[in-house]
């Protein structure tokens, strides 16, 4: 059996993460990985918040967006934002941990840090930075929180599909551009969603910085 330790509790856990999502990382799962009652982690674990945070953490180290500070404001912000999806989509459930929680660990702000840096250089004063980080912020955990939820839903009957089907039997005439863009719209994939309304956020902070 491994040595209980910290460290080793974390990684478990974080391993957890990966293969079933953030809630499924409970005590009594780790535990049954070491082969051992959940009562034993207690020893190195203060409860599962607890455990919840120290991996939210660690998926944290993994977050690296990969545009350097002498790149465009532009490209960090999307940078950022893509390796959260990146990250976060590997590990199902830390969004939505993420929004109800909050930022978690040294490494939340370093990447606080990041985008921040990015919206300044793009000239904003320091209230509009405050609010354009909430907005990236907002924006890329909640979409992201939302296709983790769908992943679950496909594996339920695709409602979105009956919905498709049920288009061909709406007057057009009543519902001109829903029966239009209906088809489309459901065709949609998350990474597309993601990535568009990144760029409609990206260019309406480059406007407010004109302004």
């Amino acid at each position: 059996m491994a040595t209980l330790t910290q460290d080793a509790i974390v990684q478990a856990a974080l391993d957890i993460s990966r293969t079933q999502g953030l809630p499924a990382v409970t005590m009594r799962a780790v535990g049954a990985h070491f082969g051992v009652t959940p009562m034993a982690l207690y020893r190195h674990i203060t409860d599962r918040p607890t455990l919840a945070r120290l991996v939210a953490d660690s998926i944290g180290t993994l977050v690296q967006p990969d545009a350097p500070a002498t790149a465009a404001w532009e490209a960090r912000v999307r940078a950022w934002a893509l390796a959260q999806r990146s990250v976060l989509r590997a590990h199902p459930g830390t969004a939505a941990w993420l929004i109800e929680n909050g930022p978690s660990g040294p490494h939340a702000y370093r990447l606080l840090e990041y985008l921040a840096c990015a919206l300044a250089d793009a000239g904003l004063s320091d209230a509009r930075i405050a609010r354009g980080t909430a907005l990236v912020m907002s924006w890329t955990f909640s979409r992201i929180s939302i296709e983790d939820g769908a992943e679950l839903a496909a594996r339920r009957p695709r409602r979105s599909q009956a919905f498709v089907e049920g288009l061909h039997a709406v007057d057009a005439s009543t519902h001109p551009i829903a029966t239009r863009i209906g088809p489309e719209f459901f065709a949609l994939s998350g990474e597309v969603v993601f990535e568009t309304g990144l760029d409609w956020i990206i260019a309406g902070l480059a406007a407010e910085a004109s302004g």
